[in-house]
């Protein structure tokens, strides 16, 4: 499949290629107990692949563009469905794409949240654009979607309506693994005089958030 090809001529955020350069890993490879992790969650007992693109920040319009890209081989402008291209910026925090032997390519989408929490509202508008781009998981013939949630803690109190499969575990719901942040953590908030918090606030203070 020509999927990846395409996946990684869209990825021009600057912010992957500066980092990727200045750590030394411009491909953003994962470390492998890691991935392991992420596969062994996601149910793929198979091996660990050699060979994964990574990207941050990833648009939702451009893993669909690449799908089509693949797959359709007539010529653009092609019939726009606005939950497929939408002309926004809304993404996932990581994707991940791999070929397994069968030359299914497997799309991991990850939605991370460190000291804010994940909403409905959010969660929701992923599920309906996810559900536009790859149905329940058998829209395209080998293209193999996941979808994955990343925080410190698991999520309790969300709402699943009409969620692809593919975004859910057996149990229906959301697929978590732990992101693990540091102690101690700080930041300026705005108040007033008092010390209330208040976005109108004409002081600060700082809160300590762990």
């Amino acid at each position: 499949m020509k999927i990846i090809k395409y996946l990684e001529s869209f990825n021009r955020k600057e912010r992957f290629h500066l980092v990727g350069q200045l750590l030394g890993n411009s491909a953003f490879n994962l470390d492998p107990k890691i991935l392991r992790n992420i596969l062994d969650l996601l149910g793929l007992e198979s091996e660990t692949p050699k060979d994964c693109f990574s990207a941050m920040d990833y648009h939702l319009d451009w893993i669909y563009a690449s799908i089509v890209l693949a797959h359709d081989k007539s010529e653009a402008p092609y019939l726009r469905n606005s939950l497929c291209i939408s002309g926004t910026q809304e993404d996932v925090d990581f994707l991940l794409a791999f070929e397994d032997k069968h030359e299914n390519t497997h799309i991991v989408m990850i939605e991370a949240k460190g000291d804010t929490s994940f909403t409905n509202k959010q969660i929701q508008s992923k599920a309906n654009r996810l559900n536009a781009i790859f149905g329940d998981g058998e829209k395209w013939e080998h293209v193999i979607p996941h979808f994955l949630i990343c925080s410190p803690h698991e999520p309790k109190q969300l709402n699943l309506n009409n969620f692809p499969c593919f975004m859910t575990n057996k149990d229906k719901k959301l697929i978590w693994f732990k992101l693990t942040m540091p102690e101690n953590q700080n930041k300026p908030t705005r108040c007033h005089l008092d010390g209330k918090a208040s976005k109108e606030g004409e002081y600060w203070k700082v809160d300590t958030l762990r």
